[in-house]
C-alpha cells in the first residue's frame, strides 16, 4: 500500500524533503530486493523501469524559493514538477489568510496536484499532509487541504504530522494559529503526530555538544525529526510463531493508534539516538533500548537522559493505589530494526496492562530485521498517550487572555474570521484537553 506526502509551507516542504531523502539513504543499500521494493512503492513511483523514483509527493506553499529548491536539488530522486502549487506572496503568518483566502482561491490547483500523484500510484491508502501550526501557510493552509483531501480522496486515512513552534515564540499570534489548527484537523484528520521544536532542539544540543544555542539550524532539527518519522513509517511485519510474516501497512498503524475520535494526539520516540560520529561506537542491547524508550514514553520525553527509574506502572511497584505519575497510554505501536531481535523480552515490558488507560493492553509490534541508520538494532515508538494533550492547558489559557482582551483579532477578521469561529474552537480544544487530562485520571 502507497502513501501520499503533502508538504505544506516552508517548514513541511523542509521536513518532507528530509524524510524522503532519509527513507531513500535507508534503502538504496539494503541488498534484499524484495524488501527494498516494498519501501519504494510506500514512499517512490516511476515513470519507467529504469528512471530514478518519483516522490509521492505534493509540494504546496506561497513563496516558490523552497519548492524551487526542491525541484532544483540534485539527488538520486526527485519530485514531480507538475504536482507542485505555488501562489506569488506569502500568507503573512495569518491562519486566516492561509484558510480563507488562499485556501479558497488555490482548492482547484491543490485538487489537480494531488491527482498527478494519486493517478501515478497503485493501492493508496494514507494520505501524510507535513505542516507546521505557527505561521500562515501550513498552518491554515495545511487545514484547508485537509479537507479537500477528506472531500478527493474519502477513502485514504489522513495524517497530519504537525510542528509546534518554540515555546519561546517565533511569532506573535502563534497560539491563536496554533489552536485554530488543531481544532480544524479534529474535525477532518484521522491521526495528529505532534512534535515540538523545543524537544528537537534540545536534542540537536546534546547530540551536538559543541554547538552554542544558535547554531542549531533548521536543517539539523529536521534531520533528527525525518528519522523518528522514518523509523515509524517503513515497512515492518508482525511476527508470530510458525507463521510467515505479515506487513503493517500505514493504514493499520493510525487505525491501531486512533481507536476513538475523541484521542487523536500521537508522539514519537526512537532509542538510540547517537551522532554519526558515536554510531560505531554505540553497543545496545534489545532490553536496554525496550527499558529506556519505555521510560521516556512514561516521562514525555524524546531525551533518553534525566531520566526518573522510581516513575512505573503500580504493578511494577508493588503498591495498591494505580500510579497515576506514568503518562499512561491509550494505545502504542513499537517497531524493533535490526537483526537478532528478541520478541519475548520487548513485548513484554510494552504489555504491562496498568500503564494504558482502561488496564487493556493496546500495543501493536512491529519487526524488521534490516538495519536502520547504520545501527545493528533500534527501537521507534509512536504513542497515543495522556501527555501528547499537556500543552494544550497553557495554550487555552493564553489564547483566552489575548482573545478576551481582543489582542490581533482584526487580523482575521480582515480575512472573515469572526469571534465566532474563535469561539468554536476554544470548544473543541478544550474537550480535547479534558479527554486527554482524564485518561491519567
Amino acid at each position: 500500500m502507497s502513501a501520499i506526502f503533502i508538504q505544506v509551507g516552508q517548514c513541511g516542504n523542509q521536513l518532507g524533503e528530509a524524510i524522503f531523502e532519509r527513507v531513500h539513504n535507508e534503502v538504496s543499500d539494503i541488498s534484499d530486493r524484495s524488501f527494498s521494493e516494498t519501501c519504494f512503492k510506500r514512499f517512490f513511483s516511476t515513470t519507467t523501469q529504469e528512471s530514478e523514483p518519483i516522490a509521492n509527493a505534493v509540494l504546496v506553499d506561497m513563496e516558490k524559493k523552497v519548492i524551487d529548491k526542491c525541484l532544483s536539488k540534485s539527488n538520486r530522486w526527485y519530485y514531480n514538477p507538475r504536482a507542485c502549487v505555488v501562489a506569488k506572496q506569502g500568507s503573512g503568518n495569518n491562519w486566516a489568510n492561509g484558510y480563507c483566502n488562499f485556501g479558497t482561491e488555490m482548492e482547484e490547483q491543490i485538487a489537480d496536484a494531488v491527482k498527478v500523484i494519486s493517478n501515478q500510484i497503485a493501492n493508496l491508502s494514507t494520505v501524510i499532509i507535513l505542516m507546521s501550526s505557527a505561521g500562515g501557510t501550513g498552518s491554515g493552509l495545511g487545514c484547508k487541504i485537509t479537507e479537500i483531501i477528506r472531500d478527493i480522496l474519502p477513502g485514504a486515512l489522513i495524517l497530519n504530522q504537525v510542528v509546534l513552534p518554540f515555546s519561546q515564540g517565533e511569532v506573535s499570534v502563534q497560539g491563536y494559529n496554533i489552536l485554530l489548527s488543531l481544532s480544524a484537523l479534529y474535525q477532518n484528520s484521522d491521526s495528529i503526530t505532534l512534535s515540538q521544536n523545543d524537544q528537537y532542539q534540545g536534542l540537536c544540543r546534546r547530540l551536538l555538544p559543541n554547538n552554542g544555542k544558535d547554531c542549531i539550524s533548521f536543517n539539523e532539527i529536521n534531520s533528527l525529526m525525518s528519522s523518528h518519522l522514518a523509523g515509524i513509517l517503513l515497512p515492518s511485519s508482525i511476527i508470530k510463531e510458525e507463521e510467515e510474516p505479515v506487513q503493517i501497512e500505514i493504514d493499520q498503524v493510525i487505525e491501531h493508534l486512533v481507536p476513538h475520535p475523541a484521542y487523536k494526539l500521537l508522539s514519537c520516540r526512537m532509542m538510540p539516538v547517537v551522532s554519526e560520529h558515536s554510531r560505531e561506537f554505540t553497543n545496545t542491547t534489545w532490553d536496554m533500548l525496550s527499558k529506556y524508550s519505555r521510560q521516556m514514553l512514561f516521562q514525555n520525553s524524546i531525551k533518553d537522559e534525566g531520566l526518573l527509574w522510581n516513575i512505573r506502572p503500580a504493578s511494577e511497584t508493588g503498591t495498591c493505589n494505580r500510579q497515576t505519575s506514568i503518562n499512561r497510554s491509550i494505545s502504542n505501536f513499537v517497531v524493533c530494526r535490526g537483526s537478532k531481535t528478541l520478541l519475548p523480552q520487548i513485548e513484554d515490558r510494552y504489555s504491562v496492562v496498568d500503564m494504558y488507560r482502561d488496564d487493556r493492553t493496546k500495543v501493536m509490534f512491529g519487526y524488521c530485521k534490516h538495519d536502520f541508520g547504520k545501527l545493528d538494532k533500534s527501537v521507534f515508538v509512536m504513542s497515543n498517550a495522556a501527555q501528547n494533550g499537556a500543552f494544550l492547558e497553557k495554550l487555552l489559557v493564553d489564547s483566552w487572555r489575548k482573545f478576551n482582551a481582543k489582542a490581533f483579532l482584526y487580523q482575521y477578521e480582515n480575512f472573515g474570521l469572526g469571534s465566532d469561529w474563535f469561539l468554536d474552537s476554544f470548544n473543541i480544544m478544550e474537550k480535547v484537553n479534558l479527554d486527554y487530562r482524564a485518561i491519567s485520571s
